[in-house]
């Protein structure tokens, strides 16, 4: 099951590299790839991880349009936070619950759920660990307490490996 989320955290971050690159890349700014790479990578980190990839794809921006006026630079980093509002709307609200509700057989409001739960309980730190904790936690109570009604409901979905 850790497997299968470690899968999907992969597939997740290359569907945002993707879309990022893709989305810069029709927009025509240079260095899609590199702003799509380490804003995939970056999006990993919960909270601070969109952040420092937005950062990021700023600096490689400007950095590259130092010669520019700052009155042309402007558009050229308005197109890449919009690149990336726009990819950090989708992961969360579509890619990201769909993708681990089916790496680790739970459902997408369960993911959510586990997921505030984990940041309450343990911050950023809790958010990275939360939902393969409760996968482990989901193995475990299905093999030692599988009479109970509860966990029965809980592990339904997980397949026999």
């Amino acid at each position: 099951m850790l497997t299968r989320y470690f899968g999907g955290l992969l597939t997740q971050l290359s569907a945002f590299a993707l879309i990022i690159t893709v989305l810069l890349w029709l927009m025509g700014v240079p260095n899609a790839l590199l702003m799509g790479a380490f804003g995939g990578i970056f999006n990993v980190i919960p909270y601070v991880g969109p952040i420092l990839g937005l950062l990021f794809g700023l600096f490689i921006t400007a950095s590259s349009h130092l010669d520019m006026d700052l009155a042309l630079m402007l558009p050229m980093l308005a197109k890449v936070a919009v690149a990336f509002f726009s990819t950090q709307f989708i992961d969360n609200n579509l890619l990201g619950p769909m993708i681990f509700s089916k790496s680790v057989q739970a459902h997408p409001l369960e993911i959510f759920i586990v997921t505030l739960i984990a940041a309450k309980i343990g911050g950023v730190v809790g958010m990275v660990v939360g939902i393969p904790v409760y996968t482990v936690l989901r193995v475990i109570a299905r093999v030692f307490f599988s009479r109970f009604k509860v966990v029965q409901r809980l592990t339904v979905h997980l397949e026999e490996e």
